[in-house]
């Protein structure tokens, strides 16, 4: 069996395992939890080395989980329009800052306000003989997400919904401080206002009430419901703690000089917790992290969507421009179509990371739109591609001696970190 197979095969059982034993993993759950106590073990099997547990805790639901309590929000604050603008616009107003805060940003400034549950970060680490002189670190999430009930529905028409629900709370306030302005604080005409305008400032609210409900109805917190995550993203673990096993049992593939680290993070659907509480915790460690590559593994299963992940959108950042075209150079030659995408919506692990100053780029085998298996139920193993999963592999070994070779040009010193 060639390595590629080898390691496809390995992926495959490690996901199966996983889920057939825990299912759904939420973020800071108990399942996630246990399933993070069983990868531990695994990771010191295949890799030969006892890893490093560390503990974090975080707000699961504060920020994308926290979506259908903004629709709630909206609902009750489309009410009080019809009672008085003030309340209308106060209630719209916080509902629009927590959704740029938490939601699209997830700075975390109102995570205080939600329960707190604790998720693992865990990682081996393993060393070429001689003086480490760079660290390569492969990287995927251990969690699974709440399940999106609209991408089930009808996954084309998702983010148009849910862009009209956003809009929809954007007319309330915008509404309400026109009608302050005008002096309609209650629904009675106001004297000397044009009959057309009052109308409007009535009637335009309720154009929204579906778009506000798809907020209500964007996702179940219901854990029997939620995403198995074959692909969102056992597959990311699986194949990190492979490249661990690889050159554990191929010790004349890693150069004297370098340290591999493998690393199966938490909490990522939370807002990138687990990433974030890894660079909290080592950020200018440079007794672990020295001159560090970061690999971040993020779903691993549509043939034809080989991307390397250059930034994520709504964080505004941008990954490494230099590893960006090791991937590109690796798809070439594991004869597979590439793809430089950015990440259109919510973000990776890899933006942590490279906020801190590190080299990072996210590596995805993944349709980069609306799919009707991403994050919900559908996530299942039994639709894993082998083939995939086999090209992935000798990908993440193209780019691994291409860092080596990139290392060794001196083209990259130790970096500096924020």
């Amino acid at each position: 069996m060639t390595t590629s197979k080898q390691g496809a095969q390995t992926i495959f059982d490690f996901v199966k395992w996983i889920i057939d034993t825990h299912g759904p993993r939420l973020p800071g759950s108990e399942e996630e939890r246990a399933a993070q106590k069983d990868i531990a073990e695994y990771m010191e099997k295949e890799t030969g080395v006892k890893p490093v547990v560390e503990p974090f805790m975080l707000a699961p639901r504060a920020s994308i989980g926290a979506i259908p309590y903004l629709g709630y929000a909206a609902a009750a604050a489309l009410v009080l329009y019809y009672i008085h603008p003030i309340p209308a616009l106060i209630l719209s107003a916080c509902t629009l800052i927590f959704a740029v805060v938490q939601v699209f940003l997830y700075k975390g400034w109102f995570d205080c306000f939600f329960k707190k549950e604790q998720s693992n970060n865990t990682y081996s680490v393993i060393d070429g003989k001689g003086e480490i002189d760079h660290t390569i670190v492969f990287s995927g999430h251990t969690d699974s997400s709440w399940l999106w009930q609209m991408a089930v529905k009808n996954p084309k028409t998702m983010i148009l919904r849910t862009i009209y629900g956003v809009v929809g709370v954007v007319a309330i306030a915008v509404g309400s401080l026109w009608r302050l302005i005008v002096g309609m604080n209650s629904v009675k005409p106001v004297e000397g206002l044009p009959t057309a305008l009052y109308i409007f400032l009535l009637v335009a609210p309720l154009v929204f009430i579906p778009g506000i409900y798809s907020l209500c109805i964007y996702m179940s917190h219901d854990k029997k419901k939620a995403s198995p995550g074959a692909m969102d993203n056992l597959t990311g673990v699986g194949a990190s703690i492979y490249m661990g096993k690889y050159f554990k049992e191929n010790p004349d593939k890693l150069p004297d000089n370098c340290r591999i680290i493998v690393a199966a993070l938490g909490a990522e659907e939370a807002g990138l917790k687990g990433s974030e509480a890894f660079m909290k915790a080592h950020a200018g460690d440079k007794d672990l992290l020295i001159d560090p590559y970061f690999v971040n593994l993020d779903s691993l299963r549509d043939y034809d969507h080989f991307n390397a992940v250059k930034g994520d959108s709504w964080q505004f950042t941008k990954f490494d421009k230099d590893m960006q075209d090791m991937f590109v150079k690796a798809f070439e030659n594991a004869g597979v179509e590439p793809h430089i995408i950015v990440n259109p919506v919510g973000g990776c692990d890899s933006t942590p990371i490279v906020k801190k100053g590190y080299k990072t780029i996210t590596f995805a085998a993944q349709n980069p739109i609306a799919t009707d298996y991403y994050h919900t139920y559908k996530d299942v193993y039994e639709d894993l591609d082998m083939n995939t999963l086999e090209k992935s592999i000798d990908v993440l070994l193209d780019v691994t001696e291409q860092i080596h070779a990139h290392h060794a040009n001196n083209e990259y010193k130790v970096v500096k970190c924020k």
